[in-house]
């Protein structure tokens, strides 16, 4: 019996049919070049986004001196190397349930056990890889956003 709630598997004896199939694969077609479309979209916002920062970070090159933008300027560097390290944490806590749960391995006695322990390995090590490459990606977004609200707020300011 599957675990799957419809089978996915193609009957013996069943037609195919060819209509379905090619709809199937224009559906698929179309899905790739909208995500292409949504990449190329999120892209050329993030260039934007860092072609004005560099802009407010080469305005703000006048108040380098100035003893409260490099105070706030350091507290950011300080905020996003402990987002990096509380990430790093989090990596070395995955991969210890990792390899604990690899050391479990010789514990199934069956094939069927083993390769069931295998598959559910290899499915939390890539929901650990996802879940740091998400976290990792949402940082660079944040810190994006953050230094431009801060380098704005700082270039708008009058200088003492």
């Amino acid at each position: 019996m599957t675990k799957f709630p419809v089978s996915v598997g193609v009957k013996a004896g069943a037609a195919s049919d060819p209509a379905a199939e090619s709809e199937a694969l224009a559906s698929s077609a179309l899905t790739s070049v909208a995500h292409a479309l949504t990449t190329h979209r999120l892209a050329k916002k993030y260039a934007a986004s860092m072609a004005n920062n560099g802009a407010l970070s080469l305005a703000l090159a006048t108040r380098l001196w100035d003893p409260e933008v490099w105070s706030e300027s350091m507290q950011l560097q300080a905020a996003i190397v402990r987002r990096l390290q509380l990430q790093g944490q989090d990596w070395r806590t995955g991969c210890t349930v990792l390899l604990q749960d690899y050391g479990q391995l010789r514990q199934a006695n069956t094939m069927s056990k083993l390769l069931e322990k295998q598959c559910n390995l290899s499915s939390q090590f890539a929901q650990l890889l996802g879940n740091q490459a998400t976290n990792f990606v949402a940082l660079l977004e944040n810190i994006d956003v953050d230094y431009g609200y801060w380098a704005s707020q700082k270039t708008d300011a009058p200088l003492d």
